[in-house]
C-alpha cells in the first residue's frame, strides 16, 4: 500500500526532469575533441549543428554515412558533433581515422553529456538551427537521406 501511495510522487519526479526539448536551447557543450581542439557549442551559433550521440556497439555504420554530405555541406554552415558515449578517446580517434571522418568527434566516456541531454538510446540526434535552438530530435536509427532532408531545410 505504501508503495502505491508513493508511486505518483516518484512518477511526477521523473516528469520534472528538464531535458532539452524542441524549441529550446540545449545544454552547453565545452570540451576538447579527440584531436585536442577546443569545442564550444556556443561558438557554433550561426551554423546548423547536428549533435549525434552514438555508441561503438551499435551506430558506427550509420555515423559513417554522414561523411559524404558533411563534406558537401560544411561550407554552407553545417557542423556535426558526433558524441561517442562509453568509449575512450583513443578508440574514438582510431574509429574516425580508419573511416575518414572529418567532422568533430567527442567522447563522453562516463556519460555526463548524454545525461544532460536525456539520451536513453542510440543513436539520439539533435538538430539545432543557426540560432542554437533545437528544431528536431530523433531517437533510434534513421536514414542519412532523411537526416539530410531535415538539415537542408535549415541551411
Amino acid at each position: 500500500m505504501a508503495l502505491m501511495l508513493s508511486l505518483p510522487n516518484f512518477l511526477s519526479g521523473c516528469a520534472d526532469k528538464s531535458f532539452p526539448r524542441i524549441g529550446e536551447t540545449p545544454p552547453g557543450i565545452t570540451c576538447n575533441d579527440v584531436n585536442n581542439e577546443y569545442i564550444s557549442l556556443n561558438r557554433l551559433k550561426g551554423n546548423v549543428v547536428v549533435i549525434y550521440f552514438w555508441s561503438s556497439s551499435c551506430c558506427g555504420d550509420k555515423l559513417k554515412q554522414l561523411e559524404p554530405w558533411f563534406s558537401l555541406s560544411k561550407y554552407k554552415g553545417l557542423s556535426i558533433l558526433a558524441v561517442n558515449v562509453g568509449s575512450d578517446e583513443n578508440s574514438v580517434k582510431l574509429f574516425a581515422a580508419n573511416n575518414g571522418l572529418a567532422f568533430t568527434m567527442l567522447t563522453d566516456e562516463h556519460g555526463m553529456i548524454s545525461r544532460q541531454y536525456g539520451v536513453v538510446g542510440f543513436p539520439t540526434i539533435f538538430i539545432l538551427d543557426r540560432n542554437g535552438i533545437i528544431r528536431n530530435k530523433i531517437v533510434g536509427n534513421t536514414e542519412a537521406a532523411y537526416l539530410l532532408k531535415l538539415v537542408s531545410r535549415l541551411l
